[in-house]
């Protein structure tokens, strides 16, 4: 009889393990599917600047840069002069819940010539865990001269308080 009972006691066991080992199997899935659809924002490290400040990438011509705190991944690509004051902004996360995050009221577009612009729109979709959209700004500045022009040196977009990250920069040089 004691050799019934302990082989009950090892299939019991076995079971349990098998079930935890599915278990685990399906959570892997699940995060694996989520990196794919956020594959695209799997980008070069940022380098961060000071302590609450990260920059985007080491080239500062690079068209997409990213910034990597708080837990959350944010990827900024910029088409250039030509494409105006818009931004492809991918926000990704597994921890944080990110729809709360109003980029119209936290971003700000900071030129070489000293011109500091609030955004019009951010177009991205409530997500969760993961967002993309596009953070406009408007081509003009209030008194009808260009955002950007040929002889704009620098473009800077800051985002603030995204992931408890105090400010994050991107900068390019057209």
């Amino acid at each position: 009889m004691t050799a019934t009972r302990s082989m009950r006691r090892s299939a019991h066991l076995y079971g349990a393990l098998a079930a935890a080992v599915s278990l685990l199997s399906i959570l892997i899935s699940a995060c694996s599917g989520c990196a794919a659809a956020g594959a695209a924002a799997t980008l070069p490290a940022a380098t961060s600047e000071a302590p609450g400040q990260v920059s985007g990438s080491a080239s500062k011509t690079a068209a997409t840069q990213t910034s990597e705190g708080g837990q959350v991944t944010v990827a900024v690509t910029w088409s250039g002069v030509a494409a105006g004051p818009a931004f492809n902004v991918v926000l990704d996360t597994h921890s944080v819940d990110l729809d709360g995050i109003d980029l119209t009221q936290t971003a700000l577009l900071r030129t070489g010539q000293g011109k500091e612009i609030q955004p019009s729109a951010w177009d991205a979709p409530k997500g969760g865990h993961h967002r993309s959209g596009t953070l406009a700004f408007p081509s003009t500045t209030p008194d009808g001269s260009p955002v950007l022009s040929a002889s704009t040196s620098s473009v800077e977009l800051v985002i603030r308080e995204v992931g408890g990250v105090g400010t994050r920069s991107f900068r390019w040089t057209p």
